[in-house]
């Protein structure tokens, strides 16, 4: 076959192909792309993923979200709803003066307060606890300080938030940047009491606490817990005595304390024997009964500070010397001091 003839066949094939493309044209085919993002509408919507801060908190318990009365699976369990006003709904039961309490890592302890929609009973309520979340309570509530049931005695209850946060203050930021764990409570002005029954009120008749924050406990690498408690709880200071808390706490650190004890911090009362308010009633102040040590025995103030045993004797009065050298106190009572301290350290800073 010759180049000519060769030629001509192939340029029949390409008009014959052509031929066929025009009379039976293609489908064109979709463009690529992503599957479409809606599902059928006869697929139900996955519920959103509740806040983890929501699980952890007393799940099933008293303080925990809820949706239904079901939902509060104990004895006498109910849901205080989102539209009696509390966000996610509030697991509750009917009290008089005292709540249970639960065991475990993801319980705190609980609270009697009077029914804010009915004052002629009483409700139980979740107390605040940083150990389960970074405000002490369930996103959309807050530290607040309420009285128990038929009582005096002031805890910190987490309730729904109803204002803005307070602004940061120089004393706030200071504990930022040496980051301490803390919060800033809903707290209210408490009226003042004698130091003993029988005693005059204090002059002052109202407690007050500069900025109070809720600081977490460890500090550094030592546990406060309070006379009475199985485990380290928070301390309850003005922001200024947080900060001095913090150096107290390196202090003890350095001298091998893992943990002390005290009488608490904040109580609102006078001074004993007179009417001049404690140092307590603005929450500057703490009394250590004791102390735990990486190494040694557990050194009590009581029984210690002149007992048999010399090593923790010396112990208890090194601590003072290094206390009073640090200076960061402004009143230290020992008991050396009076017949009212023979127990306890009573440690204070002055208000400004």
């Amino acid at each position: 076959m010759s180049r000519v003839t060769l030629a001509a066949a192939v340029v029949v094939v390409i008009a014959a192909a052509a031929a066929i493309w025009l009379l039976y044209p293609q489908e064109t085919p979709p463009p690529r792309g992503p599957e479409p993002s809606n599902p059928p509408a006869d697929k139900p919507q996955a519920e959103p993923a509740k806040d983890p801060a929501d699980r952890n908190f007393n799940p099933g318990w008293i303080g925990s979200a809820c949706k239904h009365d079901k939902d509060c699976s104990y004895d006498g369990g109910f849901c205080l709803m989102p539209e009696e006003g509390f966000p996610r709904g509030y697991c509750s039961a009917r009290c008089e003066k005292f709540c249970p309490d639960r065991k475990g890592d993801f319980y705190s302890a609980t609270f009697c307060i009077d029914d804010p929609a009915y004052a002629d009973s009483g409700v139980c309520v979740a107390r605040c606890n940083l150990h389960l979340t970074p405000s002490g309570c369930r996103p959309g509530y807050v530290c607040t300080s309420l009285q128990r049931r038929r009582e005096t005695m002031v805890q910190l209850v987490c309730l729904p938030d109803r204002g803005t946060p307070p602004p940061p203050t120089g004393c706030t930021q200071e504990l930022d940047r040496l980051k301490l764990v803390y919060t800033r409570p809903d707290l209210a002005d408490a009226p003042t009491r004698p130091a003993r029954p029988g005693e005059p009120p204090p002059d002052r008749g109202i407690c007050q606490i500069d900025t109070p924050v809720l600081l977490n406990s460890p500090i550094l690498t030592v546990d406060f817990r309070q006379k009475g408690q199985r485990h380290a709880d928070h301390l309850l200071v003005a922001c200024r005595m947080a900060l001095a808390v913090r150096k107290l706490s390196e202090l003890l650190r350095d001298a091998g304390v893992v943990e002390v004890e005290h009488n608490g911090t904040y109580v609102c009362r006078g001074v004993a024997g007179t009417r001049s308010l404690s140092g307590h009633g603005h929450a500057l102040a703490i009394d250590v009964t004791g102390f735990e040590r990486a190494r040694g025995a557990p050194v009590s103030v009581q029984a210690d500070w002149s007992g048999p045993d010399p090593e923790r004797r010396k112990f208890l009065r090194d601590l003072v010397k290094g206390i009073r050298k640090a200076g960061i106190f402004d009143v230290i009572l020992t008991p050396r001091s009076d017949k009212l301290h023979q127990d306890h350290l009573h440690l204070e800073i002055k208000r400004q």
